[in-house]
């Protein structure tokens, strides 16, 4: 868990606003990117048929073009494989071949967006995948507003239980550990009898600011109402989940926030496989967690106890 926020690299962010851009063909030359790139388009790779599965994984493009006549992998193979991530990526196929009224048809009944001969009509190749790209981000950004807590910026409940839904399954499918912290502002009732509800959402803000500082790009830190945080963390196991826990308790305890003065939060913390092994028991353990730590007198963390399939002995 990282200390504090980060400064993006120059650039990093630009690349998120362009328009990404895989190419998947056996014959890298037979597709000049210059184009594209020269429209604002960023190639984030450029693969054979084969290796589309695992690039697709890692680039996470926009738009994909292939060759029609690709190797290891058929047109109407790639278009299911697309049409089964996170709401559909478009594929426009090309090749050298004149695009015919036979053959764009072909294309469309495969699944793919069009169909462009090259280099011959290079030109509306680039208008078609810019206009596919503008489709893509405008649905990237209604989905993550709609994603996110409109108080805090963060992931709200939705967004959270999508994620601990993928990482417990990524557990049960790859055996990468995950862990779930759950915390409550101590308190929250009297800093808003006291100090009002305008200054007791500072409160919540400070703390949600401190979350998305100390989450890694892979994490999920969401508010899931009122009070109540959760950071979902990855490839953690039990002992280091248990360390971040006490890190962040002890960041927010020191936070001065003005007007309030210092706050604390109460942290239950449960890890995948050692506490629970489905969606389910995992927010149940880390919630059970929560309410001990509040019971026992609050600004302090408190684990789940460990499965009896884990115990020594058992």
């Amino acid at each position: 868990m990282k200390a504090k926020l980060q400064k993006e690299k120059p650039g990093k962010a630009l690349s998120r606003e362009r328009g990404r851009v895989l190419i998947v063909t056996e014959e890298p030359d037979s597709i000049d990117p210059g184009p594209l790139t020269t429209a604002g388009l960023e190639i984030v790779g450029v693969c054979r048929g084969a290796a589309a599965p695992i690039s697709l994984q890692k680039s996470r493009p926009h738009v994909v073009i292939a060759s029609s006549a690709l190797r290891g992998i058929s047109s109407g193979e790639l278009t299911n494989m697309l049409g089964q991530m996170e709401d559909g990526i478009p594929l426009i196929l090309v090749g050298a071949k004149a695009s015919t009224l036979n053959r764009r048809q072909a294309a469309l009944s495969a699944g793919a967006f069009d169909y462009f001969q090259l280099p011959a009509e290079i030109d509306l190749l680039v208008l078609r995948v810019g206009q596919l790209v503008k489709v893509r981000q405008t649905m990237d950004r209604l989905r993550s507003e709609a994603g996110l807590d409109h108080l805090t910026g963060l992931a709200n409940r939705r967004r959270f239980r999508g994620a601990l839904d993928r990482e417990v399954e990524r557990w049960r499918r790859y055996g990468v550990p995950c862990a779930l912290l759950q915390l409550d502002i101590d308190h929250m009732k009297a800093i808003n009898d006291r100090f009002g509800h305008p200054v007791g959402d500072v409160v919540i803000r400070q703390v949600a600011t401190t979350l998305s500082a100390v989450s890694r790009d892979n994490d999920t830190a969401a508010r899931l109402g009122g009070e109540e945080f959760a950071l979902l963390l990855v490839g953690i196991c039990e002992a280091k989940a248990t360390a971040a826990a006490e890190r962040l308790r002890a960041l927010l305890a020191e936070l001065n926030i003005p007007g309030v003065g210092n706050i604390s939060v109460s942290i239950g913390v449960a890890a995948c496989p050692a506490h629970a092994t489905s969606q389910r028991t995992l927010y149940a353990a880390s919630d059970r967690a929560l309410y001990v730590a509040k019971n026992e007198g609050r600004n302090r963390i408190a684990v789940a106890p460990l499965l009896q399939e884990n115990l020594p002995g058992v």
